[in-house]
């Protein structure tokens, strides 16, 4: 599948390019950047048909089927409606939009363009936690009661970036990292129906560096997110708990380089990690195959609005 990459920093330098380049069913043949030197830049280095810094000119990429959005969260509305008024799939990465309102906007008019919309979630596609999930189905921690989470990176301080100001982000912490921690809860243990929480901004920026939260499942069971990006390394942590074990991975989300192990009474710890491969390559790779009408999982348009209610409920 031929697919265009808006934007060139950032998420594209640390995974982006990476997955075209090891992905066995998609390639890379246009670029949108901001910045026309810099489009013209990335498009020579890296062989990219069409490098631009027009919108139109970037759709009008011949063969284009597919576009990634790596942009600022306050561009993802805009530019994936565009993108799909164009006829073209989209893997949109997180938050969706940067409100409810137009997060669902973007699905309802996928819907109608009969397109498809995927947001990007890339803890969705590590094995480690869909053997989690396989293992929960099948009861092997008996039933779930409470599930905890911590999400933790470092973010430089002053000055600040579009991260850390509402007008283009509006959440920080939350929408940077928190974000896949609600996805890995739902993917996990079902539907959140209620959540509330706090913030804070230790280093004094517009959007929130600190949260704590309290999310309650439709199941019954209850939960905990921790994030910051005021510390001083990244480690990630989930627990689910139930009435027969316990499961826990470490360092997994978002590219599943980490640990899952199954703890249960009267037997030895298991190591259900499964394989460790590239998290951004199996997305792509993935959410193609979905897009090429395939039916396989992935993290749809849906889950994206879904978890930008979550965040609302969490600190509006």
């Amino acid at each position: 599948m031929r697919w265009g990459l808006v934007g060139t920093r950032g998420l594209v330098d640390r995974g982006g390019l990476n997955a075209f380049q090891e992905a066995d069913n998609a390639e890379l043949v246009a670029v949108l950047s901001s910045d026309p030197e810099r489009a013209s830049e990335f498009g020579a280095e890296h062989g990219v048909e069409t490098a631009s810094a027009d919108m139109d000119e970037f759709l009008a990429a011949p063969g284009l089927e597919a576009v990634w959005i790596a942009s600022p969260t306050w561009r993802h509305h805009e530019q994936g409606k565009a993108a799909i008024e164009a006829g073209k799939h989209i893997l949109l990465e997180k938050p969706l939009a940067i409100d409810v309102g137009a997060g669902w906007d973007l699905v309802e008019a996928a819907k109608q363009a009969g397109v498809m919309l995927a947001t990007g979630y890339q803890g969705r596609y590590v094995p480690g936690h869909r053997n989690m999930k396989r293992l929960i189905d099948e009861g092997a921690i008996g039933d779930v009661t409470v599930a905890r989470t911590y999400y933790g990176i470092h973010r430089p301080g002053p000055p600040p970036e579009w991260r850390q100001q509402r007008e283009t982000a509006r959440w920080g912490a939350l929408s940077d990292v928190g974000t896949h921690h609600i996805d890995l809860i739902r993917m996990l243990l079902g539907e959140i129906s209620e959540a509330t929480g706090y913030d804070e901004r230790q280093q004094g920026f517009e959007t929130d560096d600190a949260v704590a939260a309290a999310l309650r499942l439709e199941s019954g069971a209850v939960a905990t997110l921790t994030i910051s990006t005021n510390v001083w390394i990244q480690f990630t942590r989930v627990e689910v708990h139930g009435t027969a074990g316990v499961l826990v991975a470490e360092n997994t989300n978002p590219l599943g380089q980490g640990k899952v192990v199954l703890l249960r009474e009267g037997a030895d710890p298991e190591d259900v990690t499964g394989e460790r491969p590239n998290a951004w390559v199996a997305q792509l790779e993935e959410v193609t195959r979905a897009a090429s009408g395939e039916d396989v999982p992935y993290a749809t348009g849906e889950d994206g609005a879904r978890a930008l209610e979550v965040m609302e409920q969490i600190v509006e």
